[in-house]
Order: C-alpha cells, then sequence, then structure tokens
C-alpha cells in the first residue's frame, strides 16, 4: 500500500493528502495553545464582522454570482470559496483530489494490472475535485451557515447562571465555570467574585454581571436575587 501511494503516478495525490494531514496537525497545535489557525486564516472583514450575519454572507454570494462582468468571481463562487472558511475549503479540495486519483488508479491496477498515467488520472482528480468542492461545499456551507446563526456573543453570557467547576474562585483568583448559553450550548469561562472576601464553592451557581477581559465578574445566585428584591 505504501509502494501503491508513494509511486509516480501517485505522487500528486499523496502530496496533497499529506497537506490535508499537515493542515489537521496545525490546527490541533494552534488549538492547544489558544488560537484556530481557521480563524488565522479569515479576512480581516471576515474577523472583524460580529456577530454573524447569514444574510449578508448569502445576498454577497448571490450578487457575485449573478455578475456577468466577472467570470472568474461567478467561477470561484460556484465552488464555494467564498462562503467556507480557506482552511476548510483547501482542506476538501486536496482530500477530494487525492481520493479521486487514488481511486482512479486503484481501479486501473485491479482491472488492467497497472497504474494509469498522470496525464489521465490528473483531468479525472480535477474534475472529481470540482464536483465536490460545489456539491459538498455548499453542503457544508449551509451546515456551518446554520450553526454559526446559533452562536451568541460573549457579551450575552451576561446575566447567565453559570456553575463553578472544580476549583475554587476568589477574587484575583478565578475559577472555571460553565454556563449555558440562549440557545442551550455550553461555555467554559473564568469566573470571580464582584466583592472582595467572597469565595465560590465548588457547584456553587453564580449569576455573569461583568466581564474584565477574560475574566467574568459574578455575584451568588442568593445574592443577586436579594439586590433584585432591594
Amino acid at each position: 500500500m505504501v509502494a501503491f501511494m508513494l509511486s509516480q503516478e501517485n505522487l500528486p495525490y499523496a502530496i496533497s493528502l499529506s497537506l490535508v494531514l499537515l493542515f489537521g496537525l496545525l490546527e490541533s497545535l494552534s488549538l492547544v495553545v489558544g488560537a484556530s489557525l481557521v480563524s488565522l486564516l479569515q479576512s480581516p472583514e471576515q474577523n472583524e464582522s460580529s456577530p454573524f450575519n447569514p444574510e449578508l454572507k448569502q445576498a454577497s454570494y448571490t450578487q457575485a454570482h449573478i455578475n456577468p462582468s466577472r467570470p472568474l468571481l461567478r467561477f470561484a463562487s460556484w465552488l464555494c470559496i467564498h462562503r467556507l472558511p480557506v482552511l476548510i475549503w483547501f482542506s476538501l479540495a486536496l482530500s477530494s483530489f487525492a481520493i479521486a486519483g487514488f481511486v482512479v488508479n486503484l481501479v486501473s491496477l485491479g482491472l488492467l494490472m497497472d497504474l494509469q498515467p498522470q496525464y489521465i488520472s490528473l483531468p479525472v482528480a480535477l474534475l472529481a475535485m470540482i464536483l465536490s468542492c460545489h456539491f459538498f461545499g455548499k453542503l457544508i456551507a449551509d451546515r456551518l451557515s446554520t450553526t454559526i446563526s446559533n452562536v451568541v456573543s460573549i457579551e450575552d453570557l451576561n446575566g447567565c447562571i453559570a456553575k463553578i467547576g472544580f476549583a475554587r474562585a476568589q477574587q484575583g483568583f478565578p475559577g472555571a465555570a460553565i454556563v449555558v448559553d440562549k440557545h442551550r450550548q455550553e461555555h467554559q469561562v473564568f469566573v470571580e467574585p464582584i466583592t472582595a472576601g467572597t469565595e465560590f464553592l465548588e457547584g456553587t451557581s453564580v449569576v455573569l454581571v461583568n466581564r474584565r477581559g477574560r475574566v467574568w465578574q459574578a455575584l451568588p445566585i442568593e445574592a443577586d436575587c436579594l439586590a433584585k428584591v432591594s
């Protein structure tokens, strides 16, 4: 199998598959250090646009798609380049190209007992890549639009109830907590008491009231209720 994948006829597909694996490794490492490679590869306009507006994205895609004066832009839109993050689109394109090329040569090896030269397998793999980017890219983009439209801004967590995790939280020494947003999605945040001398123990339910950087200041449920009554 290794000899098959590293043969001269399969060299472009082996390189494409290696790039996909490299993208996955870099994304995993970037998530460990706290910055996603997907977000780093997005344009500044995409990174600054908050919250996400799927209707605006769809309108931009449609306008580019129907513009007759820009055939290359229409073709790029047909390939869903503008609807997917860069890393996801390249991973889809390269993996589709590699799989199609390997399948062509695997079928040829089984039927003809020989691998197809690149001038035969490359056009087939490119065609499969183009069709995959259009159809699978559209499915992925629609799914991402549905998912991202349910993502709330970090400021929308203000007033939500969080539960302290395994560590204690004191002012100046925040602890991890789990908060559930209005879409029933869980988020992990760092929480500290809003008043000095207060300590949140494990399992304490608190209300997020103010965010300072990455740390939320919170009140225990009982103190929040008393403040509302007074």
